[in-house]
This record gives C-alpha cells, structure tokens and sequence, in this order.
C-alpha cells in the first residue's frame, strides 16, 4: 500500500534549551509559603518559579513524569512556544538539536537512520538511550548501531504535536532500563481542550558541493491537523507529508590502483582524488546513496476523562516511506558522456568499476504501525498509578538492490531483497506513587514493573528482478529475541530541612533466545540455532540533594546499570556502505551484557529571569560492546571488510558540563543560551581483544572512545523586536573524533572521517495575523563542510507559512 499524494510535515531550526529542573525537591518544604519573609525573598521566588517551570503551559498542566514520580536526574527541557519561535523543526529529531551534549546524526531532512549521542554515548551506539513519545518507546533496541534496524522512530511522531521535550541525562533513576545509561528523551504531545486546527507548507533548498561535484536539493514539507474536546471525550489527529531530496550520503571510492591501464580501458576524466581517513591515498568516482524520500504519517489521538482525577488515551500511528537511492558518477570519457562501468584508464591506472566501486541503487519500501496505550490517576494525593503500554511493528520493511553490473541493473537485472517485515516491539509498564506523608520527613515511593519483547526477523533473498521480483531463493537469515523484566523502587525523602535523600533499585530478568542464523557455505544454505542466553542483575541508585536557599540546588548522584545486547549484536549480520568499500558487521551470540556504573555532582542557581547549571559526570563502562578491528575475508574473489561485535575489557568517561540561559538580557526581549561540555573518554582495557590482532596492527587500549568528542558547545541569541516579529541565531560546535578502536582515522575531514565542525544557524518569523505565521532561516549559514563518517548538509536555505487556530 502507498499514500504518497497527501500532506505532511514540519521543519525546525533552531532549538532553545528551556532549563533544567532537579526532581528531588522535596514537596514539603513549607517555609518558602511562611506568611511575613521579606518583601524582596518573595519577589525573587516569583521571579525563579516561571524560569523553573518553562512549559508555557496552563497552571492546571498535569506534571511531568520527572515532577509527578521525583525522579532523581539532571533534567533538560523545551517547550512548543520555543520551537515555534526560535527553531526551525523540519522533523521531529531538530527539535533537540541545541540541547546541552547532545548530538543527532541527520544527514538529511527525512534521514530515517538518525540516533542520538549524548554526554558519554556516540552515534554508532542508538541502545545506551531511551526515546519516548507519551509511552511509546521509538527507540529500536532491536540493534545498538546507526543503521535501519537500530535508528530510532523519529519519523512516527509529527512536530506539530509535541508540547515540550525533557532530555534526562545518566542512568539515575530506578524508573528506566540500563539503556537509559546515555539518557532518556520524553517526547509529551499536546491534546486540545477546545476546538483547533492547524496547517503548514515548508520548503527547503540546499547547494552542496564536494570533491568537484555540485548540485541544488529541495524538500517539501505539509502538514496539517485538527483536534477538539466534547466533555470528557479529546481527539487530535495529525498528518505529515515530506518529499526529500538528498546530497550525496555516501561516495563511490577506491584505493590508488597500481595496475597500468590497458589499451581497452576508457579514458575518462572526473576523479578526484584525496586521502582516505586513515591517510592512504583515494580516488573519489561518483557520489552515492543520494536519496529521494516521500514520508506519510498519520497520528490519531484519543483521551477520555473518567473522572476528574483519571484519564485513558489511545495512541494509533501508521509512518510509510517509498525512498530511492541513487547513484552518480563523476567520470566522464572523451565525448563527455558518463562511464559507470567496465574498465575504466585514471591518469594511466586501470580501475575496474564493475567489480569494486558500485554505482548501482536501491529502492525502500516502509510501512510502520505504532500502538501506545495509557490509563493514569493524578490526584496529587496519598496514592497515583499508571498503565503503560506500547507496540511498534514494522509491517512492511523491504529493501531491494542489484547484484549484477549497472549496466544491466537499469533493465531490473538480478538482486537481493532484504527483509524485516514482521520485526516489532511491545513494552509494558505499570507504575505507582505512594505518599505517606511524614516519617521521620517526608517521603513519596514510587515503584513499578517493566515487560518488554523485541524481535528481529531479517532474511535476505535471491531475486531474478530487484526492481519488482519476488524472492526466488534465500541468500541469508538473521532473526532472534530479547526479553527483558524489571522490578523497581525508590524512595524520594526529604529527612531534613533543604535536604533530600533518594533511593533505589531495579531487578531485571533478561533472556536471549530463538537466535537463528543461516547462510550459504561452500554452494549450500546451511542454519544455525544459537544457544539462549540469560541474566539476572540488580542495579542500585542514589542522589542527594540541598537546596540552602531558592536559588541554589546540589546534588550528588550515583547509579549502577547494565545494558544488555540487543537482538542484533547477537544475531544480526549487517552490511555498511556498497562495493569496495563495504563491512560486513557480524553478530555475537555469546556477548555479555555491559555493566555500568555512573556518576555526577550537580550546582544549579536560579536568578532573576535565568539560570545557569554545572555537572561533573563520571561512566565507567564494563564490557563496553563494539564492532571490533576489521579484517579481511576474502570470497570469490573480492576482498571484503569484515568486523565483529565483541565486548571490550573497559571505558572510563570523565566530564564536565555547563549549561545556562537567560531572558530579558538587557533590554525586554533579548534571551540568550549556551552550553558547554568536555569529555575525556577513554578505552582503558581492552587486553584480550588487542591480542588478537596482527602483528604491527594498532591496538585499542589507552585511545580515545569511538565517537564522542573531547569538546562540545551549543549558543543562542534571540530578539523579539515587537509582539509580531523574532529573530535568532544560534551555532553548534563539536570537536574532532575518532570513528575506530585503535584510533587510527587521523584524517578526519573526508569521507569516512570524523571531524570537527562549527554550524551557524538563523531564523526569523513574523506573525502575519493572529492564526497565520511566516518564517524564514539558513541553516549552516557559513557553509562548514563536514563529515562525521558521512557528508552533512551545507548552506540550506529554509521557508515556512504557517497556520494555527
């Protein structure tokens, strides 16, 4: 089924952190209400409260899972009335993109592989986070890297429909799994109260050029919603439309050939040539995986009050993508027309373009169904609970592409299919909160059980036509499933005047099993049962709290975790980039779980109109799980990479985080944020993997942890000139880093590399009448080109009318 004509949308620019917000504040603290404190300790506290509480919301909101269960984490936030004034949300994902020590690998507008790093995680590493969206988990732990079966679900939400987004940093609180051990990002969507609708156009138009090469990318984004409430009864529905069209993600590559080109091989000209990221020599051919992506979501909302302190909501979301990928080369011969294939003569070297670099495409088909259900008291008093329920099926997941030369791939020559249709996930959460009032000082306990299952179902078929055949043998199967179940309790107790003391733990049952994987070996298709695994481990969490006064807060935090491996590292073989230039990741069916132990001293003062925050964080991360040192594997023929997921001994990340923001800056309407982190992570133990390397290859222990940089910086300024008219400008910094084990990428600014890179954005809007708005931005306005494995986009210049009412 495809809906490819209708509307749907959004787009985003940039984005304003509102503040952080400890939950450890204890309820009972009553001097602040005393009757006669002096005029001006009551005038601050006025001033403090709305920075503390930037949700622009009505006073009768309902609390945040931070506030509502005292969660005892470092807290992030922004609201809708940010978004719409200072960035520019194209997709959901944007939305965060400012946000202290955080990082989304977007490469494009649509990109459906686009995990979040955060403090102490990198982009290859999707499972060491949690992202929700009111329940609904669109995090993928079906997988721990930055490809499809990993990336989170952004796409499944509309920015239409967010309200605000908390970002809760380390593995603090009892309430979430190990994976929370990057962070947790709720995502909480809005319900009308009366009748609304809205509907926006954006538009987008990129120059990119790189390696000699230029061209201009466009996008379209709609979107359109309407929402009401009668009586007791809400509903919203939203409906995005997106029409993308990409640079070049990846490239067709090769090393120098050292072969001297025969008297048949085509003279052309269009190569360019460079170094590869670990200093070697490469020729550039033509720019690959340059995608063309229509996205449809549809998002239907329920809610219904039961009474005045209960309240059920439905949540049903169905996401389609139809994407083609392309290729380009660059190569020209003497009449000037393109040269994909055969033998080709480079400066007098031959290359052989049928058998390394591709220039072939694929084709992707998506359709995915999104289930969230939840049933919650909030009455504030001596007892609240919540049902939460959540399923994500990935009912029609195909990707095809050719096998046989481009020249004959153009008439829909023989290919590969491959499949995750019937992958799927479903989580399952009951909670509660107990107020006993006081004991010995106050105390609220929440408590609650966890369920979830993710199963990964990836074979991968022989076709006679990829274009449109179906299956005609099979090539391969990954399949397997994780289940995990979680126990949890933890006590907020304020025990002294100022002082707070949470407390707990979460027992969690975690089984691996049904893993299957099938190949063929020597001309035959031969299967695998792999064997099941299993482990039960108990993971304890504190932090303490002193608020001396209204302004200043402190806090002492600690947590153990353990992230367990998903279905992927342990059953899954996946493939990175094409030709020449791919990897081969294999799965590890006796992998251990990662053992994590986490910690941060906090300082938050609080003054007139603003804020600012320090942290010192620490992770020591046990049986840390990467894919390890490449090797070659040579079949039929062809050298390809290959690498396996394996558990290194350990890594130790050491940090310190400032944050702040600040409104009225001077004069009425000037606000400004900024944030700032530094990271030392290092791999300090990775013996037994190092000894097995060859000999005169590096080794991994005493370097840097893949993907996460030393420096990372966020800034913004805004003015809101009149009632109708604000602008912005905002920037992102994030310092150089490695992409391998051993560190030994050390040239960073070029395809494959990891480099450094600063990126200016702007955004202006206009509110033309009461319902209609016009805005306008540039994102990376001073044009930086960067890699971070991949090309990212340059100059783009962005568009949007908007309409709410």
């Amino acid at each position: 089924m495809k809906i490819r004509n209708l509307p749907k949308a959004s787009r985003s620019m940039i984005g304003l952190l509102a503040l952080a917000s400890m939950p450890v504040m204890a309820a009972s603290d009553t001097e602040q209400a005393a009757t006669d404190e002096k005029k001006a300790a009551a005038k601050d506290a006025a001033a403090v409260l709305p920075e503390v509480s930037v949700s622009g919301q009505s006073e009768k909101a309902e609390p945040t899972l931070v506030e509502k269960y005292k969660l005892p984490v470092t807290v992030e936030s922004i609201t809708k009335e940010k978004l719409d004034d200072k960035v520019n949300v194209f997709n959901t994902e944007d939305a965060i993109k400012y946000m202290p020590s955080i990082l989304v690998r977007k490469r494009y507008v649509g990109d459906t592989n686009a995990p979040l790093a955060t403090r102490t995680t990198g982009t290859s590493s999707s499972a060491r986070t949690l992202i929700y969206a009111d329940g609904v988990l669109l995090s993928s732990l079906l997988a721990n890297n930055n490809g499809n079966t990993g990336s989170p679900r952004w796409n499944t939400v509309t920015p239409n429909e967010i309200e605000r987004v908390d970002m809760l940093y380390g593995p603090f609180s009892a309430a979430y799994s190990g994976n929370s051990m990057g962070g947790v990002l709720n995502i909480t969507t809005k319900m009308p109260e009366k009748f609304e609708a809205h509907a926006s156009a954006q538009a987008s138009w990129q120059d990119y050029s790189m390696y000699g090469n230029s061209g201009t990318y466009e996008t379209q984004n709609y979107s359109a919603g309407i929402g009401d409430k009668h009586n007791d009864l809400s509903f919203r529905f939203d409906f995005n439309h997106l029409d993308s069209a990409s640079h070049p993600v990846s490239y067709a590559t090769s090393t120098l050939s050292t072969t001297n080109a025969g008297p048949s091989d085509v003279a052309v000209a269009g190569a360019y040539q460079t170094l590869n990221q670990n200093g070697q020599g490469m020729m550039v051919l033509g720019g690959s995986q340059i995608v063309h992506t229509v996205q449809d979501n549809f998002k239907w909302k329920l809610a219904y009050d039961i009474s005045p302190t209960v309240k059920a909501s439905y949540t049903l979301g169905m996401w389609q993508n139809n994407a083609d990928w392309t290729a380009d080369s660059f190569l020209r011969n003497a009449a000037g027309n393109q040269v994909s294939t055969g033998n080709v003569n480079i400066g007098g070297k031959q290359y052989k373009l049928s058998t390394g670099p591709t220039f072939t495409g694929s084709t992707v088909d998506q359709t995915t169904w999104s289930h969230g259900m939840n049933l919650k008291s909030n009455t504030g008093g001596k007892f609240d609970w919540e049902l939460v329920g959540s399923v994500v099926d990935l009912g029609n997941d195909i990707t095809r592409a050719p096998t046989v030369d481009p020249s004959l791939a153009a008439a829909g020559g023989a290919g590969k299919l491959t499949s995750q249709n019937g992958t799927n996930w479903h989580t399952a959460d009951a909670k509660g909160i107990w107020r006993p009032g006081d004991y010995f000082g106050n105390h609220e306990v929440s408590f609650g059980f966890h369920h979830d299952l993710y199963e990964l179902v990836n074979p991968v078929y022989v076709t006679s036509n990829w274009m449109s055949g179906d299956p005609t043998s099979n090539l391969s199967n990954s399949a397997g499933k994780t289940q995990t179940e979680g126990y949890w309790l933890q006590d907020s107790w304020d025990f002294y005047k100022k002082w707070n003391f949470t407390a707990g733990g979460r027992l969690e049952n975690w089984n691996a099993y049904d893993g299957v994987n099938s190949s063929i070996v020597s001309g035959s298709y031969k299967t695998l049962n792999q064997a099941n695994l299993h482990s039960v481990n108990f993971s304890p969490k504190g932090k303490l709290t002193w608020s001396p006064n209204e302004q200043l807060k402190f806090g002492a935090a600690i947590g153990k975790a353990y992230r367990y491996p998903t279905a992927g590292e342990l059953f899954q073989t996946t493939a990175v980039g094409t030709g020449a230039s791919a990897t081969l990741i294999n799965g590890n069916p006796n992998l251990k779980p990662e053992d994590v132990l986490s910690s941060e001293l906090s300082g938050e003062y609080f003054f007139k109109n603003g804020r600012i925050r320090l942290s010192l964080f620490q992770e020591n991360v046990k049986n840390a799980i990467y894919a390890t040192q490449s090797l070659v594997d040579v079949r039929g023929g062809t050298a390809i990479k290959t690498s396996i997921t394996n558990n290194i001994g350990q890594t130790d990340t050491y940090g310190i985080e400032l944050s702040g923001d600040a409104n009225d800056v001077g004069i009425n309407g000037l606000d400004i944020f900024a944030s700032g982190t530094w990271t030392d992570s290092k791999i300090t133990d990775n013996a037994y993997s190092d000894s097995l390397l060859a000999a005169g290859v590096a080794k991994s222990t005493g370097k840097d942890t893949p993907r996460i940089p030393q420096w990372r910086a966020n800034f913004g300024v805004s003015y809101r000139a009149t009632d109708k008219l604000i602008g912005s400008v905002n920037g992102r910094y994030s310092g150089m880093q490695y992409g391998s084990l051993n560190n030994t990428d050390i040239v960073h600014n070029t395809y494959f590399g990891t480099a450094s890179f600063f990126v200016v954005d702007t955004r202006i809007k206009y509110q033309l009448t009461k319902q209609l708005s016009l805005s306008g931005g540039i994102d990376n306005i001073n044009n930086n080109k960067y890699f971070i494995f991949h090309p990212f986009p340059q100059r783009t210049y962005m568009a949007e009318l908007k309409f709410n009412y």
